[in-house]
């Protein structure tokens, strides 16, 4: 890594260091017993129902939180791995989202009151789809753009 210009290093450390805090955060949720699960989801119920009238399920609200944790996780990991090796790499980021959310699972099998589900592992995949899809889409029109223009895109 020597070789590397120190802005090219910053963009590394940052990346994967932004991909860290997003699974920190995804840990420390994922490591409160279950009446501190409730208690969160309560509370931003609460909020959603002050502040924008939304009376939504727990259960919505679960999904949801997991479907943006991991697409935002995805999203580490694209800029991640952009940065690292230079390449756009949807692929990989999506398989490694999928297998942080298998670990974050198992996780959940030994803390109290919380269980292995396999549908919480769907819903975590289906949110780290939904930015890979987006990702590509911007991708394929950044690609098309260059191309109109004449130059060669970068990743």
């Amino acid at each position: 890594m020597s070789s590397l210009s120190a802005k090219r290093k910053a963009a590394i450390i940052l990346s994967w260091a932004f991909a860290l805090f997003c699974m920190t955060v995804i840990f420390v949720y994922s490591n409160q017993t279950a009446s501190q699960s409730s208690e969160t989801s309560d509370g931003i119920i609460a909020k959603l129902m002050e502040y924008f009238n939304l009376n939504l399920s727990t259960g919505f609200v679960r999904s949801c939180a997991h479907c943006v944790e991991f697409a935002g996780l995805c999203f580490a990991f694209n800029l991640a791995n952009l940065s690292t090796f230079l390449r756009f790499s949807p692929l990989l980021s999506f398989l490694s989202t999928v297998f942080y959310s298998s670990t974050d699972e198992i996780h959940q099998f030994f803390i109290e009151g919380r269980a292995s589900q396999v549908i919480d592992l769907v819903i975590d995949a289906a949110g780290a789809s939904i930015i890979t899809v987006v990702l590509v889409i911007v991708y394929l029109i950044y690609k098309k753009h260059c191309e109109k223009r004449g130059n060669i895109c970068q990743f």
